[in-house]
C-alpha cells in the first residue's frame, strides 16, 4: 500500500499548479507529488498502478480533485474519497460496485516504515520486500488458513480503515476496511502478522494458534505535524513562529468536571487558571501572562469555531461555563503578539479558542457516556467548640471590665456589672447555657449543618458520521450537580448539532448549533452574616447555640442576644440556607453558520455569521423567619426578580491564498474583515411586606423604589480589517505578519480607531545540513516576535461620553424630575495597548521523545484607563482618562517525554512559568492608587510594585509586658497583649502614615505535570498542580480571630497572649471586648501563604477486550473511575488557596468567606456501538 510522502498539512482549497508536469511520468511519481503538494495520502493495490504512466499536462487553476481525476482518466482509474486527507485509487469499473474499496484486499503490500529522523520535507521511507519486486508464480501448494480480526484506533477504539495488514517476510497482505476489519489467508504453520498505517506505531503480532487477531494501533509521535489553530486559519506546529499552548480534549476525558476549564488547570505554561470558588455553575478564572491592566479587564478574549464572544456582564469565564467539555475537540491558547495581534483591540490578555467536535466521514458511530460521584468538602476549619469559646469569651469581657472600671475585680458577679460589662449567659436565661460552668453547655457543629455529601452525575449521548458529501456530528448532555453547601447546585442541558456539507466541488456549507438551558440554585455563602452570608454566620455563630427548636422549626438565633446584654445578632445560618430562595435559570443559543467557495487562481473565500443569545432570569425571595437589617423582630419578607437579556452577533469574510513555487518556497495570504454588535439589557423589580410567604413573586409584595429597581440598556460595536502572510523558505526558515485596524464605539471620536501589526520570524536549525541527519537531535527552532495588540474591554461601555442620569430641580415652588450631565466625556479616550516582544526556543531529542519549548517575554501595557478624580469646579468628581503603565515578563518552559513506549507506556508533561509584575508608571504625578473591599483600603497600586499589592500595617508580634510597650511606638490605647506595628517612616509614632505594602497575590511561578501510564487496556492518568509564593489577605480572620469575645474563633486563639507569662505564639494578642490597640486594622497579621501542592486528578481506566464487547455488539466499552481535587498540601487557614473573592486587578486575592471546592469521586462508563 502506498501512502502520503507528505505531513505538511496543506490548505484543502483550489490551487494553481504552478509546475507542469513533464511529457512521461509514472503513475507512481505523479502521486507522490500530489500527496506532497495536497497534504494528502492515497492507498492502493500495487498492481493497480503498476507500468501506469502520465503524459498529459495538467491544468493550471484547478482543484485537487479535478487534478487527480485528470491523472487517471488516461489509466482507466477513479478514486474514493475516504475523509479530507486520504483518498483510495481503484478501477473505474469498481467505483459502482457495492463493496468498499477499503474491502478490497491487497495482495501485494508495500510497507510504510517512519525515519527515526524525519527528512527535511518529513518525507516517509518506504521498505519494499524484494519478493514483491521480482515475484515470479509458484508451483507449490500450501495448506492455509484464514485469520480475521479488528484494527482500532488506540486513543478511541474507533475503526481504522485502510490499515496495511501483512504477513512478515512474504508478499501476503491486505488492507482493513471502512470499519476497522480485515481477513487474511496465511500458511498453516502460521508466523507474525505487520500492522502499520501513516501516524501509527507499527505493530507485529505472532499468529500462533490464534484464529481471530484483534489490534489496537497507538498514535506515533505527530508533535510537529499537529494542526495548531491560529486566528482565522490555521497551520502545523512545525510552522509556527509564535508563542501557543495546545491540548486535545481526549488527554482530559473522564475527569468529572462541569466546566472545560477545570480540565485545563495546570496543564497549559503561561496559564493561571484560578477555582475562586466551587460554586456549582461558576467558571475559574483565566489569566494569561499575568495582568496587564488596572480596569479594563485581565480575562482573554475566548473564540468557539471562529466565533468571537463578548466577556461582559453575562459571560461567565468567557461563556465557557455553559459549554459541554464532552463536545470540545481542541483547545488552543494563543499567547503572544504575533499569535494575538490579528484579534486587534481584544487580544492584549490572550486568545482561547475553541474547536469543537465534527463529523467524519464513514460508518455512522454512536456513543454514550455516563458518570456518576460524590462531592465534599476537602477540609473543614477548625473552631472552638462550647467549653473553649465560654472560658475565652469570658475572659474578653473580663479583660474589658477590668480596664474599664476603676477597682473591678474578675470575679465579681454580673449582678454587679454595669450592662455594658456583663459577660454571656452567665445565669441560665437560655435553659442549659450558663459560661459559669462551661463543662455543661452543648457544642454544635454548624459546618456539618450546611456541608453535605453531595451528588454528581452527567449523561452524555452523541452520534457523528456522515458520507463524503456530508458530515455530521449531534451531541446531548445533562449535566446534575448538587453543591457541598445544601440547597445549591445546577441542572445543566445542553445540545450540539454540527454539520459540514460538501455542496459542489467548490461550495462547502456549514452550521453549527448549540442551545443549553441551565437552572441554578445559589446558597448567599459568601460575605458577612449580617448580609445572610452562610459561611460567615456557621463560623461566627457561637457554638452552643442550638439551631432547630423542639418542634423541628429553625431558630431565629437573633432571639438569644437579646438584652441587656446586647450582642450582635448573627443569624442562623440554616435559616439563611432553607429561608432564602435564589434561582437563576439560563438560556443560550449559540451558532453559527459558514460558507467556503473556491476561486480561481487558488483562492478561497470563507464567509462566517454567527450568534450567542442569552437570556438570564433570577428570583430572590427572602422568608419572614429572617430579620430585616439586623432588626428584631423581623419586619418584612423581601424579593426581586430580575431578568437580562444578550444579544453579540458577529460575522467576518476571508480571503484566502496559497502557494508553492517549486520545492522551496511556500506562503498564504490572508484577508478579511469583521463586524461584530453587542446590545445588552437589565431589568430589576423590588419588593417587600408580602402577606405571607406562599407567593414568592414580585407582584404579591410591594413594589418599592430602591438603587436596584432599574433598567439599563447598552449597546457596543466593532468594525475591522485585518491581513496576514506567512512565508516558508525550503521549511527551515519562517515569516509570518499579520496587521488588523480596529473602530470601536467605546472610545473617544479623536482616537476610535487603533492598528495594530505584529511580526515573527522562526529558524528550523534541524533542517540545516550540518543537523539535518543528527541521532540525537530530531528538531530545534528558533523563534522571535513583536507586536502589538489592544484592550477595549472598558467596564462602561460609554466612557468616551458625558452620559445622562436623573437629577431632580425645582420648578416654580415644586420639586420636577429631570436629567442631567452626571459624567465628563473625553473626546482623546482610546484603547489600552500592549507590546509584548517574545524569544522562544523548540527542541526536540530522540525523534522528539524528549521535546522541550521555552518562551521568553516582556510585555508593556501603556494607555491603562482610569477614573480619575477631576477638580471640582468642574461639577464631577471624576473622568476616565489613559493614564500608566504596566510591564509583566517572565520565563515559560514545557517539558514532554515519552519515558516508555513498549507493552508499558508512560509520558511525562511538566510545565513551569514565571511572571514578573510591575507599574511602570502612574499618570502625571505618579500617585499610589489605593483600593478597598468594604473595611477600608486593603490594596496599592504604586509604580516599582505588582498591580493590588496588599496594604496596611506590619505586624511585628504582640507586645509582651508594659516595659516593652512603653519602649516603642503605639497606638495611644494600646496594652500589654496587643499587636505591636512597626513604625515604618520612624517618626516615633504609629498612624495612617506607616501602612506599607505587606504582600501580593501574584505568584512567583506555577506549574504543572501530567503522568499517564497504559498497560494492555488499563491507563492511569495523575495531574499535579500549584502555585508558589503568592499570599492571600484573609479577611474572613476578622472575623474568627479578632478576640472580641461576640462570636466564635479559630483554635488558633487558644495561642493567645494571656499574661506576661503566658505570651502565647507571640503574634495572636489578647482576648479583649475592647479591642484596643487597632488590633484588628488591616496588616500583615491577616496575610497567609497562598502556596500550594495539589493533585489535581486521578483517573484510571480499563479498555475491554474487543473479542468479549463483539459478542454484544459493541464496538468500544470502557470503565473509568476517578477523584478530582484529590490532595491538597497547603499552609492556608481557609477553604482554599485558590479564593478570591473580590476578584479584579486591584483587589484580587482576598478572601472574605467563600465557598470552597469539592472534592469528587466518580465511576463511569463509555459505551461505543
Amino acid at each position: 500500500m502506498l501512502a502520503s510522502t507528505s505531513m505538511r498539512q496543506q490548505p484543502q482549497l483550489a490551487q494553481e499548479y504552478a509546475r507542469p508536469i513533464r511529457n512521461v511520468r509514472t503513475l507512481s511519481d505523479v502521486l507522490h507529488e500530489l500527496e506532497r503538494k495536497y497534504g494528502i495520502k492515497f492507498a492502493f493495490q500495487s498492481k493497480t498502478i503498476q507500468d501506469k504512466t502520465v503524459s498529459l499536462p495538467l491544468p493550471t487553476s484547478a482543484d485537487r480533485e479535478a487534478v487527480l481525476k485528470a491523472v487517471l482518466k488516461s489509466s482507466n482509474l477513479t478514486f474514493k474519497k475516504v475523509d479530507e486527507r486520504y483518498y483510495v485509487i481503484i478501477e473505474a469499473d469498481e467505483a459502482t460496485s457495492r463493496v468498499s474499496p477499503l474491502a478490497a484486499p491487497v495482495e501485494e503490500s508495500q510497507l510504510l516504515q517512519t525515519r527515526s529522523n524525519p527528512m527535511p520535507d518529513d518525507r516517509m521511507s518506504m521498505v519494499v520486500p524484494a519478493s514483491l519486486l521480482m515475484r515470479q508464480p509458484m508451483e507449490i501448494v500450501v495448506q492455509e488458513r484464514r485469520i480475521t480480526g479488528r484494527v482500532t484506533a488506540d486513543e478511541n477504539a474507533d475503526g481504522l480503515p485502510g490499515v496495511s495488514v501483512a504477513l512478515k517476510n512474504s508478499t501476503r497482505g491486505t488492507t482493513t476496511d471502512g470499519s476497522g476489519n480485515y481477513t487474511v489467508s496465511i500458511p498453516n504453520e502460521g508466523g507474525t502478522l505487520v500492522f502499520s498505517f501513516i501516524g501509527y506505531v507499527t505493530q507485529e503480532v505472532p499468529v500462533g494458534s490464534q484464529s481471530t487477531i484483534n489490534v489496537s494501533l497507538k498514535q506515533s509521535d505527530q508533535t510537529l505535524s499537529e494542526v495548531v489553530v491560529v486566528g482565522y486559519g490555521t497551520q502545523q506546529k512545525r510552522d509556527v513562529t509564535g508563542s501557543i499552548a495546545s491540548i486535545s480534549t481526549k488527554t482530559i476525558k473522564d475527569q468529572p468536571v462541569p466546566n472545560i476549564v477545570e480540565g485545563l488547570t495546570g496543564r497549559l505554561p503561561g496559564v493561571l487558571i484560578q477555582q475562586n470558588t466551587g460554586a456549582p455553575g461558576n467558571s475559574p478564572s483565566i489569566k494569561i501572562r499575568g495582568l496587564g491592566s488596572i480596569s479594563a479587564g485581565n480575562g482573554p478574549l475566548v473564540v468557539i469555531d471562529g466565533q468571537p464572544l463578548n466577556s461582559g456582564d453575562l459571560a461567565n469565564g468567557g461563556g465557557l461555563n455553559l459549554l459541554n467539555p464532552n463536545d470540545i475537540d481542541k483547545i488552543d491558547i494563543l499567547k503572544d503578539a504575533s499569535a494575538t495581534a490579528i484579534y486587534g483591540s481584544r487580544g492584549a490578555n490572550g486568545v482561547v479558542v475553541v474547536t469543537t467536535k465534527r463529523g467524519k466521514s464513514g460508518q455512522a458511530r454512536l456513543t454514550f457516556d455516563y458518570y456518576t460521584g460524590i462531592q465534599q468538602i476537602t477540609k473543614k476549619m477548625d473552631m472552638l467548640n462550647a467549653q473553649q469559646f465560654a472560658e475565652f469569651s469570658k475572659e474578653a469581657f473580663n479583660n474589658a471590665y477590668l480596664e474599664r472600671v476603676t477597682g473591678a475585680k474578675i470575679d465579681d458577679p454580673n449582678s454587679v456589672r454595669a450592662a455594658g460589662q456583663r459577660y454571656r449567659y452567665p445565669r441560665g436565661e437560655i435553659a442549659g447555657v450558663s459560661f459559669d460552668n462551661p463543662g455543661a453547655l452543648t457544642s454544635y457543629d454548624y459546618q456539618d449543618m450546611i456541608f453535605q455529601n453531595a451528588p454528581i452525575s452527567s449523561y452524555q449521548l452523541s452520534a457523528s458520521g456522515g458520507s463524503d458529501k456530508i458530515q455530521y456530528m449531534v451531541s446531548g448532555n445533562y449535566l446534575n450537580q448538587k453543591g457541598v453547601v445544601k440547597r445549591s447546585g445546577i441542572d445543566r442541558y445542553t445540545i450540539r448539532t454540527n454539520i459540514d456539507a460538501q455542496i459542489t466541488s467548490f461550495l462547502k456549507m456549514g452550521v453549527s448549533l448549540s442551545p443549553s438551558f441551565s437552572v441554578e440554585n445559589r446558597a448567599n455563602t459568601d460575605g458577612h452574616w449580617a448580609n445572610n452570608g452562610v459561611i460567615n454566620a456557621a463560623l461566627s455563630l457561637p457554638p452552643f447555640i442550638p439551631i432547630y427548636q423542639p418542634n423541628s422549626t429553625l431558630y431565629n438565633s437573633q432571639a438569644y442576644y437579646a438584652a441587656p446584654y446586647d450582642w450582635p445578632g448573627i443569624t442562623n445560618p440554616v435559616a439563611n440556607i432553607y429561608e432564602i430562595d435564589n434561582q437563576v435559570r439560563t438560556t443560550r443559543l449559540l451558532g453559527n453558520a459558514y460558507a467556503e467557495v473556491k476561486l480561481p487562481f487558488g483562492i478561497l473565500y470563507r464567509g462566517t455569521i454567527g450568534g450567542d443569545i442569552r437570556q438570564l432570569r433570577q428570583n430572590y425571595y427572602q422568608t419572614t423567619a429572617l430579620p430585616l437589617n439586623q432588626l428584631l423582630p423581623p419586619t418584612a419578607n423581601s424579593a426581586y426578580a430580575e431578568n437580562a437579556q444578550e444579544l453579540n452577533w458577529v460575522t467576518n469574510h476571508t480571503l484566502t491564498y496559497n502557494k508553492e513555487i517549486g520545492p522551496d518556497h511556500r506562503f498564504e495570504v490572508l484577508v478579511g474583515l469583521e463586524s461584530q454588535k453587542n446590545d445588552f439589557e437589565r431589568t430589576r423589580i423590588d419588593a417587600n411586606n408580602f402577606p405571607n410567604d406562599i407567593v414568592r413573586t414580585v407582584n404579591a409584595g410591594t413594589i418599592v423604589g430602591t438603587n436596584s429597581s432599574r433598567n439599563v440598556r447598552d449597546q457596543w460595536s466593532l468594525a475591522s480589517y485585518f491581513g496576514r502572510a506567512a512565508y516558508s523558505f525550503r521549511d527551515r526558515y519562517l515569516f509570518n505578519a499579520s496587521i488588523r485596524r480596529d473602530g470601536s464605539s467605546r472610545f473617544g471620536a479623536n482616537n476610535r480607531w487603533g492598528t495594530f501589526p505584529s511580526a515573527s520570524v522562526g529558524w528550523r536549525v534541524s533542517e540545516e545540513s550540518f543537523l539535518k541527519n543528527n541521532r540525537i537531535v530530531s528538531e530545534l527552532k528558533i523563534k522571535a516576535s513583536y507586536g502589538l495588540s489592544g484592550n477595549n474591554a472598558f467596564t462602561s461601555n460609554y466612557p468616551s461620553i458625558g452620559l445622562l442620569g436623573p437629577d431632580n430641580y425645582v420648578l416654580g415652588n415644586a420639586l420636577a424630575n429631570g436629567l442631567a450631565v452626571n459624567s465628563i466625556g473625553n473626546d482623546n479616550l482610546t484603547w489600552e495597548k500592549s507590546r509584548q516582544t517574545d524569544i522562544g526556543l523548540e527542541l526536540g531529542i530522540l525523534s522528539n521523545r524528549i521535546f522541550l519549548t521555552a518562551d521568553y517575554y516582556k510585555r508593556i501595557t501603556t494607555d491603562l484607563l482610569l477614573a480619575v478624580q477631576v477638580p471640582t469646579l468642574t461639577g464631577f468628581t471624576s473622568a476616565v482618562k489613559n493614564i500608566g503603565k504596566v510591564e509583566n515578563k517572565g520565563l515559560e518552559l514545557a517539558l514532554n517525554t515519552r519515558n516508555l513506549t513498549g507493552a508499558f507506556s508512560w509520558s511525562t508533561d511538566l510545565n513551569f512559568s514565571f511572571n514578573r509584575n510591575k507599574v511602570l508608571a502612574l499618570g502625571p504625578t505618579g500617585d499610589p492608587i489605593r483600593s478597598g473591599t468594604g473595611v477600608g483600603e486593603t490594596n496599592i497600586t504604586m509604580i516599582g510594585e505588582p498591580l493590588g499589592s496588599f496594604y496596611g500595617y506590619q505586624q511585628l508580634g504582640v507586645f509582651k509586658n508594659q516595659a516593652e510597650l512603653d519602649a516603642y511606638p503605639h497606638f495611644a490605647d494600646a496594652r500589654p497583649g496587643d499587636v505591636k506595628f512597626a513604625d515604618v517612616n520612624g517618626d516615633g509614632k504609629v498612624d495612617a502614615n506607616d501602612r506599607t505594602l505587606i504582600g501580593n497575590n501574584q505568584p512567583d511561578f506555577i506549574y504543572g505535570m501530567t503522568n499517564t501510564f497504559t498497560y494492555k487496556g488499563i491507563d492511569l492518568g495523575i495531574v499535579i498542580q500549584g502555585v508558589q509564593g503568592s499570599t492571600i489577605l484573609n479577611l474572613s480572620r476578622r472575623f474568627y480571630e479578632n478576640l472580641e469575645g461576640n462570636a466564635n474563633e479559630l483554635t488558633t486563639v487558644l495561642n493567645r497572649w494571656r499574661s506576661p507569662d503566658q505570651p502565647g505564639d507571640g503574634k495572636t494578642p489578647r482576648a479583649n471586648t475592647r479591642s484596643t490597640g487597632n488590633n484588628n486594622a488591616v496588616s500583615s497579621r491577616w496575610i497567609e501563604d497562598a502556596s500550594y501542592f495539589r493533585i489535581r486528578n486521578i483517573t484510571i481506566g480499563y479498555n475491554l477486550p474487543k473479542t468479549l464487547i463483539q459478542r454484544v455488539k459493541l464496538q468500544s466499552l470502557r470503565l473509568y473511575g476517578g477523584v478530582q481535587n484529590a490532595l491538597t498540601v497547603s499552609k492556608y487557614l481557609g477553604y482554599n488557596p485558590e479564593v478570591s473573592g473580590y476578584e479584579g486587578p486591584l483587589t484580587g486575592g482576598v478572601d472574605y468567606g467563600s465557598y470552597p471546592l469539592a472534592r469528587t469521586y466518580t465511576i463511569g462508563v463509555n459505551i461505543g456501538l
